[in-house]
């Protein structure tokens, strides 16, 4: 096994290590154990994984990790396995679906999980996939920890560790996560405001955005030409998004 983290993430194709099941459980497993060893990390009051709590009068509760991705075919894949590393070093799951990165960092922050992780590989084509992983507070983590992570999944260390019984950890689905984001994006434009009478060309690839961004414009009152909202695990940005601009721009023009 070679490196695993990148200038963002892990990053491969789809079933090929490190983008594998096997190494995605590891990287669940690794985010989870390390939240044992950085505390920091979640700045949260959070049971080390797998050990009693210690004696105080402030309830404990055991760690929880978001889970988030794009609409690549593979993301099925590797959404099941990160979650069941992470189960299985005790931790808890929260899994919302498809939703944008910066969406995954925000509901990871509004729910006060100690970390988030989302599966995707950004502008590449549907067959490749990548994992990121964020902190408590939406942001990428401290390099020392990415490296510790990184060290985990490459090593054996991680299997003296293994919670049994109640210390299992447990993965929670929520449908809301879209309704949720859209409301803070929405709160971001000023109140004095609004977009009626715009005609806005959209383009959202084919992927994780394709609920939401429509949405937002046509709830501030814009007209919105919608391009890129139907996603079937292959077609993410094929021959659309951020590599060929000139499919939405030849829609604003035909639409006017």
């Amino acid at each position: 096994m070679g490196k695993l983290f990148g200038t963002d993430g892990v990053r491969g194709l789809a079933n090929e290590f490190p983008m594998n099941g096997e190494t995605a459980m590891a990287v669940g497993r690794a985010v989870a154990y390390a939240l044992r060893n950085f505390p920091a990390v979640s700045n949260r009051a959070s049971m080390p994984l797998g050990l009693k709590p210690l004696e105080s009068s402030k309830p404990v509760r055991r760690a929880r990790i978001v889970v988030g991705k794009d609409t690549r075919l593979s993301g099925y894949m590797i959404e099941m396995a990160l979650a069941s590393g992470i189960c299985s070093m005790g931790a808890d799951v929260i899994l919302i679906g498809p939703l944008s990165t910066p969406g995954v960092a925000f509901v990871t922050q509004s729910m006060r999980a100690d970390a988030g992780i989302m599966i995707s590989a950004s502008h590449n084509p549907y067959h490749d996939n990548g994992i990121k992983v964020f902190s408590a507070d939406g942001y990428k983590l401290p390099d020392e920890v990415e490296a510790e992570i990184e060290r985990l999944v490459l090593t054996k260390e991680m299997d003296k560790f293994r919670p049994t019984g109640d210390l299992v950890g447990k993965a929670f689905r929520i449908d809301d996560s879209a309704g949720r984001y859209l409301v803070f994006l929405k709160a971001l434009f000023p109140k004095d405001l609004d977009l009626l009478g715009m005609r806005i060309a959209l383009d959202c690839a084919n992927g994780a955005a394709y609920k939401v961004a429509p949405l937002v414009f046509e709830e501030l009152g814009a007209e919105v030409i919608k391009k890129g909202v139907s996603p079937s695990g292959l077609n993410i940005n094929d021959k659309c998004g951020a590599l060929y601009p000139e499919a939405i721009a030849g829609a604003a023009v035909a639409s006017g």
